[in-house]
């Protein structure tokens, strides 16, 4: 009786064949895997700055229609909630509605950093009124560790950081931009708002693409052309609650008549509705190109 017993190995063309169809699948894959990761980003991006336009919406009902200020919400009032320095930007002020520094942060960002100004131990501590000194925050610092993301438009405050913008304000809200993407912006300076009536370092009007991350999907240039601007993608919070995906160029839609301020012919826009703010030094007229 034959014992024996056939053995078939793989031929070296089989395994190379197997190597190959293996190689074509990841390569098939590979960059769907990609897509479904930036989509997913995305995704995260947009949940977070809707997060941030309902707990806005949230605060204003709790201070008789003010949304809160980018900076200085230290006084006790309507419109203020007595929190001390260096808590009390707009981003402390609604973290007892959102609950969560994540959401502060955006899976697409990968510039800005935290936005704790205060990061030395020899910083002091201030509560209002009276600015009573506190002494040295130390470690109290760490509460101030709020992801850097999303900025504060203030393009409709009557008085910059100093004052509160209320809802009986905005003739159209949903055609009003709440929040943006942030970066880290001129000089590395993270701060809480933009604001497109500023002219500092004659970035008159062109401010916003230093501090807005106007393209979450590529790399961004602090300068860049009109061209690349025009292509630009990014998720936008409005001051009636929701949030859209917009082209920068999208951003300035004209949202009413031309209107007058200062002897200049301006245009309403998704930016700015109320002219004649704070230190005005910026007006956007159509045409003007963005």
């Amino acid at each position: 009786m034959n014992t024996s017993r056939s053995r078939r190995a793989f031929t070296l063309i089989e395994l190379l064949v197997v190597i190959a169809i293996i190689a074509i699948l990841a390569a098939i894959l590979f960059p769907v895997f990609a897509q479904a990761k930036a989509a997913a980003k995305k995704t995260v991006d947009m949940s977070n700055i809707k997060e941030l336009t309902l707990a806005a919406e949230m605060f204003k009902n709790d201070h008789d229609g003010n949304y809160p200020k980018g900076w200085f919400n230290d006084e006790v009032g309507g419109e203020q909630t007595g929190q001390p320095d260096p808590f009390w930007g707009w981003d402390s002020m609604l973290m007892p509605y959102c609950k969560n520094k994540g959401i502060y942060q955006s899976p697409l960002d990968s510039e800005s950093f935290m936005r704790g100004l205060w990061n030395q131990p020899t910083d002091h501590f201030h509560t209002n009124p009276g600015w009573v000194d506190q002494g040295e925050i130390g470690n109290r610092v760490t509460e101030d560790d709020i992801p850097a993301s999303y900025r504060l438009n203030l393009s409709n405050y009557p008085n910059g950081p100093w004052s509160s913008l209320n809802e009986s304000s905005l003739d159209k809200p949903a055609e009003a931009i709440l929040f943006s993407p942030s970066r880290p912006g001129l000089d590395n300076f993270n701060w809480h708002q933009i604001a497109t009536w500023e002219d500092d370092h004659g970035k008159v009007c062109i401010d916003y693409t230093v501090n807005t991350q106007y393209d979450r999907n590529s790399a961004i240039s602090k300068n860049p052309t009109a061209a690349q601007r025009a292509q630009g993608m990014a998720n936008y919070g409005f001051s009636d609650g929701h949030a859209k995906t917009l082209n920068w160029r999208k951003t300035w839609t004209r949202t009413d008549v031309d209107t007058t301020k200062a002897g200049q012919t301006v245009t309403p826009n998704f930016w700015r509705q109320n002219f004649g703010g704070w230190d005005d030094r910026c007006n956007y007229r159509e045409g003007d190109g963005r």
